[in-house]
């Protein structure tokens, strides 16, 4: 009878340690989603303050053009704009980038981190358990006799 006892209680133990990993699993998930929206959520905001900043240096750059006589279209004029424009497409294609390689850290640290968790739960409760399924500590022998 104490050996169905052990059985159940490995298999409730076995059960209730499935459901912790699966607990602390979308924890993990949970934690990393959010991350990545903050990460998100920034580089939003920061494109949202590079396109304002462009719009102001274009309209200064118009401005300026206006107050020395320059026409704003065509010529030189439209060669600076365009050079304005394209340093801000190859900040945002770096930024991108980066942010592109923040959030695949965010995601390789938490699946290194889920991994490890959900490993070192499993030998420490069979080591638990083992006594009174065997009868005996892991490691020792005994007699087919006894």
């Amino acid at each position: 009878m104490g050996a169905l006892t052990s059985l159940a209680t490995l298999g409730l133990e076995l059960a209730l340690a499935h459901r912790a990993r699966e607990d602390r699993k979308d924890r993990f998930e949970d934690h990393k989603r959010a991350e990545i929206r903050r990460i998100e959520a920034a580089e939003a905001e920061e494109r949202r303050r590079e396109q304002a900043a462009l719009a102001r240096r274009l309209a200064q750059e118009r401005a300026r053009a206006g107050a020395l006589g320059i026409s704003a279209a065509g010529g030189s004029f439209d060669a600076v704009l365009r050079g304005l424009e394209e340093e801000s497409r190859a900040l945002r294609a770096a930024r991108d980038r980066e942010t592109r390689a923040r959030i695949e850290l965010v995601r390789a640290r938490h699946a290194a981190r889920g991994r490890r968790s959900l490993l070192d739960d499993a030998p420490s409760r069979l080591l638990r358990v083992a006594p009174d399924l065997f009868g005996t500590e892991l490691g020792t022998r005994r007699s087919l006799l006894e």
